[in-house]
């Protein structure tokens, strides 16, 4: 088919191979750019022929090249895209404008398009020779994953006031919830929205990825509805995390004292007693123990947390006689001639005075707390405002401290497991990801060995929260001063004796700072 002529060659269109024929010779190759510019439709991909046959005259049909659609229609690969290419001219656009309009959608749709037309850029004026977006796919929207959330059991540590000061002696121990209270919830995953492509094919959404509400079934309930699982509680009691999973324990509440009317207590959960403790009396728990009577406790017997935490609203009057054991921590107002000890911290709002003090770490308010005369032992750090008094009373101050490269070592080994299991944590998951992505329809099989999977992710998941503990303790151990720190923040009286690791300090007048060992000396800042 003849498509262009002119007195020196001819264009010939055959089956969409561009042919030239010169009848003769002495066109201009820079003129027929022109040409190429008024008719877009050509193609030309072989100029030496096209030259050569200018040149020559050669009276037959030379192959220069090939015709481009007018509607050129270009799918992307994911064929999320659609877009088409006007091979004419600004010209024949203008002219035909509502006719090439009108044959854009049959051409997307003679090409495999058959959604996601974009009407509004269609009508518009198009560009021409240009590729143009005309119709979109619909990516797939993936599916949320399960969202749990539990009570909110604070760390128990002292409550700053407003002021910067520090109350180490208002605290609320114990986590109490009644049978029917809320426990947490799991908002369910969702299968997600499937997209599409221009041409209708459906792209599967990624289903979001479950996870197990980890609960002791015997205190606990779960409640299903379309969307979500709740928990409630099935008793009253104290809320703990137990083993990484959420549990109610025994709680016992004595509304007055713990005296003849009631005897000693030993109690398998945790223990709130409205009152005091009276002379002579003793209670054992299991978990945490909270004395709420303003006027303290006196010459008790023994209070026992075995795995929990103390705390003592008001003071000890132990009168050489009380015994105060923790698991964990001990909060008090004050402590008089007693014995205390902590496996974690000991806290001391006031001042201690003769009493024999055994923990990890030892802290007294930083504008009031005291320790005078008596024994403390810590094995890291003692902070104390003051420490001994004006009179001279002889006050013991001992730190075990540690060796700082072995800690070093063991934060190292800890951080070192940590990444293993946070890698084996991400195979897992990618795993989880592979079935997740088949579980519709899935057989029977592929969901054993999907539960299987997920609870395997969810075991390293705890060990990843129980290395994560370690590791901050570690650290915390390391961000004190030397291999062992005791510090005094305002003064220490003479004939407090200080001594950390094997390395002893006699105080002969006021002083404060830190003082801390760094291999066998003792400095001080």
């Amino acid at each position: 088919m003849k498509i262009y002529h002119n007195p020196y060659f001819t264009l010939y269109n055959e089956d969409n191979k561009l042919l030239i024929e010169v009848h003769k010779p002495g066109y201009n190759l820079k003129n027929f750019n022109q040409i190429i510019v008024d008719m877009p439709v050509i193609k030309v991909t072989n100029f030496i022929s096209l030259k050569n046959a200018l040149a020559n005259a050669a009276n037959m049909k030379i192959h220069i090249g090939y015709i481009k659609p007018k509607f050129e229609v270009i799918i992307s690969s994911d064929e999320l895209e659609a877009k088409i290419k006007l091979n004419i001219s600004e010209a024949e656009y203008e002219r035909d404008k509502a006719f090439i309009t009108s044959q854009i959608i049959p051409e997307l749709i003679k090409n495999g398009v058959k959604e996601g037309f974009l009407y509004e850029t269609i009508s518009s004026n198009i560009p021409v020779q240009k590729e143009i977006v005309v119709a979109k796919g619909q990516l797939p929207v993936d599916g949320r994953d399960a969202q749990i959330r539990y009570y909110n059991i604070e760390e128990k540590k002292p409550v700053v006031r407003n002021d910067g000061s520090v109350n180490y002696y208002e605290l609320n121990l114990i986590d109490n919830v009644k049978a029917g209270d809320w426990l947490g919830e799991k908002i369910l995953p969702t299968e997600g929205i499937p997209g599409r492509t221009v041409t209708g094919k459906i792209i599967p959404p990624k289903r979001g990825r479950d996870m197990q509400l980890k609960y002791d079934k015997k205190t606990i309930k779960e409640v299903k509805s379309d969307d979500k699982i709740t928990l409630y509680a099935l008793i009253d009691g104290a809320v703990k995390i137990v083993n990484g999973k959420i549990t109610i324990q025994n709680h016992l509440i004595i509304e007055g004292d713990v005296g003849y009317d009631t005897g000693n207590i030993n109690f398998e959960g945790s223990i709130t007693i409205n009152g005091t403790v009276k002379d002579g009396f003793s209670v054992v728990a299991k978990d945490d123990i909270s004395i709420l009577s303003p006027m303290g406790i006196g010459a008790v017997s023994k209070i026992v947390s075995k795995e929990g935490s103390i705390y003592i609203k008001g003071g000890i009057y132990g009168k050489t006689i009380a015994s105060i054991e923790a698991g964990k921590d001990v909060f008090v107002k004050y402590c008089n001639e007693c014995k205390i000890t902590a496996g974690d911290t000991i806290h001391i709002g006031f001042y201690s005075l003769d009493c024999i003090l055994n923990a990890r770490k030892i802290v007294t308010d930083p504008e009031n707390g005291k320790i005078i005369g008596g024994t403390a032992n810590a094995k890291i750090q003692i902070i104390s405002a003051t420490i001994g008094n004006k009179l001279e009373k002889r006050t013991n101050i001992n730190v075990e401290g540690f060796n700082r490269l072995e800690i070093k070592k063991q934060l190292d080994d800890s951080l070192e497991k940590l990444d293993r299991l946070v890698r084996s944590g991400e195979r897992i998951r990618k795993h989880l990801e592979i079935y997740e992505n088949s579980l519709p329809g899935a057989e029977y099989g592929n969901i054993k060995e999907y539960n299987a999977f997920l609870e395997k992710y969810q075991s390293v998941v705890d060990q990843i929260n129980e290395v994560n503990q370690e590791v901050k303790y570690l650290q915390k151990i390391l961000q004190t001063k030397g291999e062992g720190e005791v510090d005094i923040l305002k003064s220490a009286y003479p004939r407090t004796f200080i001594k950390i690791k094997q390395l002893e300090k006699k105080i002969f007048s006021l002083i404060y700072g830190k003082f801390y060992a760094i291999g066998n000396e003792l400095l001080h800042d």
